[in-house]
């Protein structure tokens, strides 16, 4: 079992926004818009991502992945 409905995905830059916010329509999910790109951050009880994503919805990179239960972040 996964520890995160997007920990499955094994490559985001295949996927579109609208495909991913799709798969994870169970989690919790913001978006800011930062210039020229959306900040987009999903989560649930056991995890946080952050991820940036161009502003016609085509991946750009990670910028933080936090595991709730044990209060690990790791920063990209």
């Amino acid at each position: 079992m996964a520890y995160s409905t997007l920990a499955s995905i094994k490559d985001f830059s295949t996927y579109h926004l609208d495909e991913i916010t799709q798969l994870a329509q169970n989690m919790d999910m913001t978006i800011t818009l930062n210039g020229m790109y959306k900040i987009v951050q999903w989560s649930d009880k056991k995890t946080s991502l952050t991820v940036e994503y161009h502003l016609g919805g085509r991946f750009h990179r990670f910028v933080e992945e936090t595991w709730k239960e044990t209060q690990q972040t790791f920063k990209r």
